[in-house]
Protein backbone atom coordinates (compact mmCIF):
# COMPACT_ATOMS: atom_id res chain seq x y z
CA UNK A 1 0.00 0.00 0.00
CA UNK A 2 1.25 3.75 -1.18
CA UNK A 3 1.27 6.28 1.45
CA UNK A 4 -0.94 8.82 0.56
CA UNK A 5 1.51 11.63 2.14
CA UNK A 6 4.78 10.76 1.15
CA UNK A 7 4.72 7.78 -1.46
CA UNK A 8 6.21 4.92 0.83
CA UNK A 9 5.15 1.67 0.20
CA UNK A 10 4.02 0.02 2.94
CA UNK A 11 3.24 -3.70 3.60
CA UNK A 12 -0.69 -4.00 3.03
CA UNK A 13 -2.47 -4.11 6.49
CA UNK A 14 -0.51 -1.92 8.10
CA UNK A 15 -2.14 1.54 9.65
CA UNK A 16 0.63 3.46 10.24
CA UNK A 17 3.21 4.54 6.80
CA UNK A 18 6.99 2.68 8.28
CA UNK A 19 8.32 6.44 6.78
CA UNK A 20 6.22 9.44 7.85
CA UNK A 21 3.64 7.66 10.29
CA UNK A 22 0.68 8.96 8.94
CA UNK A 23 -1.82 7.28 8.98
CA UNK A 24 -2.85 4.60 6.43
CA UNK A 25 -6.38 3.52 7.55
CA UNK A 26 -6.17 -0.21 7.13
CA UNK A 27 -6.11 -2.64 10.04
CA UNK A 28 -2.74 -3.37 10.99
CA UNK A 29 -1.96 -7.10 10.36
CA UNK A 30 0.39 -9.31 12.62
CA UNK A 31 3.86 -8.66 11.82
CA UNK A 32 5.54 -10.97 9.29
CA UNK A 33 8.97 -12.51 10.60
CA UNK A 34 10.72 -11.39 13.52
CA UNK A 35 13.77 -9.40 13.10
CA UNK A 36 14.31 -9.11 17.14
CA UNK A 37 13.79 -5.40 16.73
CA UNK A 38 10.26 -4.39 18.36
CA UNK A 39 8.81 -0.80 19.08
CA UNK A 40 8.89 0.54 22.25
CA UNK A 41 5.43 1.71 23.30
CA UNK A 42 3.72 -1.40 21.87
CA UNK A 43 6.00 -4.29 21.90
CA UNK A 44 5.12 -5.95 18.41
CA UNK A 45 7.73 -7.09 16.04
CA UNK A 46 9.08 -4.43 13.42
CA UNK A 47 11.10 -4.40 9.91
CA UNK A 48 14.48 -3.23 10.22
CA UNK A 49 13.61 -0.49 7.62
CA UNK A 50 10.81 1.54 9.61
CA UNK A 51 10.73 4.88 11.59
CA UNK A 52 7.27 4.44 12.69
CA UNK A 53 5.85 1.54 14.11
CA UNK A 54 2.92 0.38 11.84
CA UNK A 55 0.20 -0.89 14.69
CA UNK A 56 0.68 1.93 16.82
CA UNK A 57 2.73 5.13 15.46
CA UNK A 58 5.19 5.62 17.81
CA UNK A 59 8.06 7.14 16.39
CA UNK A 60 11.14 4.35 16.94
CA UNK A 61 14.78 4.76 15.71
CA UNK A 62 16.20 2.97 13.39
CA UNK A 63 18.90 1.82 15.05
CA UNK A 64 16.74 0.63 18.22
CA UNK A 65 16.56 -2.96 19.02
CA UNK A 66 14.49 -4.19 21.94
Amino acid sequence: MKCKDCGAENPDGKKFCGDCGKELGEAPAEAEGDSGRKCSSCGRALGMETNVCPYCGHWVKRSMFG
